[in-house]
């Protein structure tokens, strides 16, 4: 049996987690991430500050990254999975 490995690049939120959902189930995704990045053009509510991704969900946190000046933004670790934060 052959198998073929494929990457994909989800958008993800860099505070909660969450990723980029176009419409229902159908995420925003590429093969690589600066063309992943490019569909937060298409949505309003997404947007990318400091080299960081923020969904809509409006909390302290989401709000503080938005603004671009949070000194305890999480980031997401090597594998995306883990989360640090880092203080000023």
């Amino acid at each position: 049996m052959a198998v073929k490995q494929q990457v994909f690049h989800i958008v993800a939120c860099d505070i909660c987690g969450a990723e980029l959902d176009e419409a229902g189930n159908t995420w925003a995704w590429d093969t690589s991430r600066t063309l992943a990045l490019g569909h937060i053009a298409d949505h309003p509510d997404w947007v990318e500050v400091e080299g960081r991704v923020v969904c809509p969900v409006s909390d302290q946190a989401h709000d503080k990254a938005r603004d671009g000046g949070s000194p305890a933004v999480p980031q997401p670790g090597r594998d995306a999975m883990a989360v640090s934060f880092q203080t000023a």
